[in-house]
């Protein structure tokens, strides 16, 4: 297990994910003209094989989502994942009821990245914000795959893995999915001292 902060930081990460998540709802809720809820329950700091292993246990093999390099205080790649045969479900209720399935399914990567691009950007803007640093993100890409080879993708050997589970409620419907933030370890101090300034200002 990798967890370089201590309580006090760890509670302000799982609180500025809510912030992050409560504004991607909010945008969400636009895009599909309905409530979406958004919640943070967990966030934990693994090593891939952790990772794994909490994906296997919770997920099916097959996953779907998006990735996105960053760059500036932190660097490394973020992640949504979830369950790929809700992906489909998850494309419907953002682009409409109306189209059929192969029209969804021609779709698919474009939702999924365009929901992904909502869902990081809000996060790592509101970490940097909130932290009063900077931090710069590539264009999202759709993915697919089992656990293993998403994690092979996303990890190099000296990273670090960020895990925040996301409870996600939109139109009746539930999902639990996961963002997972790939910290360069080199990086890792910019996170641990940009944490430590924010809570001796709350002091």
């Amino acid at each position: 297990m990798v967890n370089i902060l201590n309580q006090d930081q760890q509670e302000t990460i799982v609180e500025l994910m809510n912030i992050g998540v409560g504004r991607a709802a909010a945008a969400l809720s636009k895009l599909v003209q309905d409530e979406v809820l958004l919640s943070v329950p967990k966030v934990d700091f693994v090593d891939s094989q952790t990772a794994e292993s909490r994906f296997t246990e919770i997920l099916p093999v097959a996953l779907a989502g998006v990735t996105q390099a960053f760059s500036g205080f932190i660097s490394g790649k973020a992640a949504l994942i979830f369950p790929e045969e809700r992906s489909l479900e998850l494309v419907r209720i953002v682009v409409g009821h109306e189209l059929t399935a192969s029209e969804i399914s021609e779709l698919e990567q474009d939702t999924l990245a365009e929901l992904g691009n909502i869902l990081l950007n809000a996060c790592l803007a509101t970490l940097a914000n909130i932290l009063h640093r900077e931090i710069r993100t590539a264009l999202p890409e759709a993915y697919s795959g089992n656990c293993h080879n998403i994690l092979k993708l996303l990890c190099e050997e000296d990273s670090m893995i960020m895990l925040v589970q996301v409870d996600f409620s939109l139109l009746q419907r539930e999902l639990q999915g996961y963002l997972a933030f790939i910290i360069d370890l080199q990086t890792a101090s910019g996170l641990y001292d940009a944490l430590n300034e924010y809570l001796e200002k709350l002091l």
